[in-house]
């Protein structure tokens, strides 16, 4: 049996990645060195992108159903203590979906029921469960494999120490991360010792939960509260407090200090408190490392970078480590494509990890700065629901539309103009109406698949393209599919009929995609979306095709 490949920490990074690379056909194994899954509302918002992601991975629809999965539209501010009316009050995200974005807005869901999601998946459709209590020691890299050590703790509390052989291995166990450690990566940054919140997860009786409030400010003492759900009856909160004239030592040391300290800053002593769920202390740690791996052996998420929640980027940034890592480590397992393109990985998360930890830190600074006052901390754009997330300047892109990129590429806001390049989010077209074998409509988000290229093929009124379907044939099979997609005005008598390279035969019946993805309706052209449905080339013709996948396959 091949040996798999071993995910250490079963957080959301180390659950995407395995459901990723299963998703491809590569065997994996993934431990956590805890004993129990944790609890809490830690990271709870999910950005659009990811929801994006979430939906090519086959995953959307259970996330959106849970029953804790909400969509929090007001943020109210009070004065410390509470008036009688709100100092503000803020739409968080209540934007219309367009046909290029269908998830336009974050949701909120804990984190605790957001990995239940993902184990139960894992566990429904390969049989894997997470092994608890299994922490990686140590690790030894060879050529074909890399022979790993992990400590068992029993129910009897003894420990016994298991040596295997794995393929690779993947460290996404935090911000202590000993895969990180044992493989040398420097984790650079800073730790600002000014700010020290008190976080947890209470139930709360007699506080309207269709909202989140915020009151007060960090110039002098602040707390938020968010509700875990907007469904009627559910009276979980989860907040956080500080500020210099909070004593996060004595709020800690007890549940009666918490609600004396609630009381204080927000003025209700109308509210009944009930059971605390969680409780900790959080103080910012802003690093990253500087390769995302070496050999055989790389990390993800918070094992290569640690930040501040504010914005809402952290765990949706771990995500997008797991999404990319894993199309480039399954071609590679499959010895389809060499070093060089697991390589990737590293280049091209390295620039958009350090354009986040810019974002987030200085909405950290608008946040908890004690010059800081009302809600300038809690502004949302395009470019945090990280649709602009890019890879532009990447060995991997090619782009002959364009040509070479002149100007610096700022890796978070591509596509906020308007424009389209490769290394840019791919963006959806609904509206689609098959001419193959099956007579439907669709969409492009319906056709991505996280197992392999989609070439989309922009016949245009005048470009024929027979050659491409036989250069498309020569790459390994299974890793690329073609979609012939047709301007709306062409004949019926126009349009290719089904042929054996030929996946999908679209007419752009709305005429979203040659619109979204800026091509003209008469000249045509070809547009690759990667795996991971960010845009691989932008080519003219077959030429091009070939050239792109040469850099994916080696061929």
């Amino acid at each position: 049996m091949t040996a798999p490949v071993l995910i250490a920490g079963a957080g959301l990074s180390g659950l995407v990645l395995a459901l990723s690379l299963l998703r491809n056909g590569v065997p994996v194994r993934i431990i956590e060195k805890e004993s129990k899954f944790a609890i809490g509302q830690r990271g709870p918002g999910i950005q659009p992108r990811t929801l994006e992601l979430y939906k090519f991975l086959g995953v959307l629809p259970e996330l959106l159903s849970h029953e804790e999965c909400s969509r929090l539209l007001v943020l109210e501010h009070w004065a410390s203590p509470q008036g009688q009316e709100p100092v503000a009050t803020k739409q968080i995200m209540d934007e219309d979906t367009t046909p290029d974005r269908p998830c336009n807005n974050i949701v909120m869901l804990g984190q605790s029921a957001h990995e239940g999601i993902l184990r139960s998946v894992l566990k429904r459709d390969y049989g894997l469960d997470v092994e608890l209590g299994s922490e990686l020691r140590s690790f030894e890299q060879h050529d074909d494999h890399v022979v790993v050590r992990i400590a068992k703790i029993g129910i009897d509390n003894t420990e016994t120490v298991e040596e295997a052989k794995v393929s690779y291995l993947v460290g996404c166990d935090g911000a202590r991360s000993a895969v990180r450690r044992q493989l040398g990566l420097t984790f650079l940054g800073e730790s600002p010792p000014s700010v020290s919140l008190f976080i947890g997860d209470i139930h709360i009786k007699g506080l309207d939960n269709s909202r989140m409030r915020i009151w007060g400010d960090y110039s002098r003492r602040n707390l938020v509260v968010r509700p875990f759900t907007t469904n009627q009856g559910d009276d979980r909160f989860n907040f956080f407090m500080g500020g210099p004239e909070i004593d996060i030592t004595r709020v800690s040391s007890s549940r009666d200090e918490l609600i004396k300290t609630f009381q204080e800053v927000t003025g209700r002593n109308d509210l009944e408190f009930g059971e605390l769920l969680w409780q900790s202390q959080w103080r910012p740690n802003i690093r990253m490392v500087n390769e995302f791996g070496r050999g055989r052996v790389f990390v993800a998420g918070d094992s290569a970078h640690v930040h501040s929640p504010t914005g809402g980027q952290g765990l949706n940034s771990g995500i997008q480590d797991s999404i990319n890592l894993a199309w480039k480590l399954s071609l590679t397992f499959k010895n389809l494509a060499s070093n060089s393109l697991i390589e990737t990985y590293s280049q091209e998360r390295l620039p958009v990890i350090a354009a986040m930890l810019e974002k987030t830190t200085e909405l950290y600074h608008k946040t908890f700065s004690p010059t800081q006052k009302g809600l300038a901390g809690w502004q949302r754009g395009y470019e945090l629901k990280q649709f602009g997330v890019n890879y532009r300047g990447s060995p991997l892109t090619l782009d002959e539309k364009h040509g070479e990129l002149e100007e610096p590429v700022d890796h978070y806001r591509a596509g906020e103009d308007g424009t389209v390049r490769a290394g840019d989010r791919a963006p959806d077209a609904p509206g689609l109406v098959r001419k193959d074998s099956v007579a439907t409509e669709t969409t492009l988000f319906d056709i991505f698949n996280p197992t392999r290229h989609t070439v989309l093929v922009f016949c245009g009124a005048t470009r024929r393209k027979e050659n491409l379907i036989e250069a498309i044939a020569e790459f390994p099979a299974g890793t690329v599919q073609t979609v012939f997609v047709f301007p709306r005005a062409t004949p019926e008598e126009n349009i290719r009929k089904p042929g054996s390279g030929v996946d999908y035969i679209v007419v752009d019946r709305d005429g979203y995609a040659y619109k979204h993805y800026v091509v003209d309706e008469t000249d045509g052209g070809i547009v690759i979306v990667r795996p991971d449905s960010w845009i691989g080339g932008l080519v003219s013709g077959v030429e091009g095709v070939k050239k792109y996948f040469g850099q994916i396959f080696g061929v």
